[in-house]
């Protein structure tokens, strides 16, 4: 598979601008479009609609961030606009205005949290499960992605993602807690510190005798590959980084800078290993072919396809990207045993109580039903990793493309 290059692809606008200075990745964080402002002076000939949906989007309040670098991914046509279909577009734009609609599974940052409270040590720490801890570094990201409900719950009045005020205070309560063996560090994304913020957590993290494995989190695989530099890579070694999260969508996102980054880490002599959680989105990868290609792009470089994700929760905003259960059932049917078995991830769904594996058969099981409710709406009837029956709110069968 041929590997777009990002620096030969990037747009009129960025034509000037050396590779050396394209390439650090705080010039592209500073560079980054954030306005409708600045999407109007860039793209003159966009589709006013389209534009003016942005700044409805920024007018809320919801944070909006595009980095040159992923401004290069996208396709464009002869005038110069990103194509507004493009699957990389379709990611980072708003895709419609948030209208109410009230859906039984839509989510509203201005009256709830993802979170349980009962799981949470920390303002920004939460312990779901047994044996492992995630903090919530920041409540801000490299870039921005319309589907995950974190780009709402940064504008939630009561959102208390802030790190490190924060920080002493869940180190703390870790320390107290001998049964956990795992930290997880995300976000926001955690790479939006510096090296030198970064050392800091893992050296906290590390002098807790207790914990054998630390993972990181982050989307700079996507927004910007160049923040995975050389210093980062050394602390990965220095600390022991056991797992890197690694969150790729779309074959355009398998780039020259991807794979360079992947080198990085494996020339440090890190044993990071690299897994990947792929949000399950219509319009972008429900499609045999495209995530054929994006597994096994993935494996090649060196990088496991670990998790594929059906959207959780409900992002208004981005309603348009949500499919069914079944439809991703189904996608992996049609991948079994077609593709190298070590490139199939698992899927799942993810509900407020935890992750549950979706069987294979289309039917469901006897620990999975697929029913409806007594409104007529798809519902998922499973039982959960405590051995609780749970109830999952499905998409409708007409979402399916």
């Amino acid at each position: 598979m041929s590997l777009l290059d990002a620096y030969k692809q990037r747009p009129q606008h960025f034509q000037k601008i050396e590779r050396g200075q394209w390439e650090n990745w705080m010039w592209q964080q500073q560079n980054a479009v954030r306005t409708g402002l600045q999407l109007r002076k860039m793209f003159p000939n966009l589709p006013s609609n389209f534009v003016e949906r942005v700044e409805v989007w920024e007018k809320k309040g919801f944070r909006f961030q595009v980095t040159p670098y992923v401004l290069s991914l996208m396709r464009y046509d002869e005038q110069g606009n990103f194509l507004l279909d493009d699957p990389i577009a379709r990611q980072v734009f708003p895709l419609q205005v948030w209208d109410h609609s009230q859906r039984p599974d839509e989510y509203g940052s201005e009256k709830e949290n993802w979170e349980n409270s009962e799981e949470m040590i920390s303002p920004i720490a939460q312990h779901k499960y047994d044996n492992r801890v995630i903090i919530y570094t920041a409540d801000a990201c490299l870039g921005y992605c319309v589907y995950c409900f974190r780009s709402l719950q940064s504008n939630a009045v009561e959102e208390k993602h802030g790190g490190r005020p924060h920080w002493k205070e869940t180190i703390a309560a870790i320390q107290k807690l001998p049964h956990v063996e795992e930290v997880i560090l995300s976000g926001g994304d955690p790479l939006l510190y510096d090296n030198r913020g970064v050392e800091e957590m893992l050296s906290d993290i590390r002098s807790i005798t207790h914990i054998k494995a630390i993972r990181i989190h982050t989307r700079a695989w996507m927004h910007n590959p160049y923040r995975i530099d050389e210093e980062f890579c050394a602390l990965l070694k220095k600390y022991r980084v056991t797992e890197m999260g690694v969150h790729l969508i779309h074959p355009r996102e398998l780039t020259v800078e991807l794979d360079a980054a992947v080198s990085r880490v494996r020339c440090s002599d890190a044993r990071t290993m690299l897994m990947t959680d792929t949000p399950l989105l219509r319009g972008i990868n429900n499609n045999t072919e495209i995530l054929h290609e994006l597994f096994m792009g993935m494996y090649t470089m060196g990088i496991k396809p670990y998790y594929f994700s059906h959207c959780m929760p409900n992002v208004p905003a981005a309603d348009v990207q949500r499919t069914s259960v079944k439809e991703g059932a189904r996608l992996m049917q049609s991948l079994k045993r077609k593709i190298s078995n070590v490139a199939m991830p698992e899927y799942i769904i993810t509900s407020r109580l935890g992750k549950k594996t979706v069987p294979e058969a289309l039917d469901g099981g006897p620990e999975f039903c697929y029913e409806k409710d007594d409104n007529g709406y798809p519902i998922i009837r499973f039982v959960n990793w405590k051995g609780e029956w749970e109830t999952y709110l499905d998409a409708p069968e007409e979402n399916v493309a």
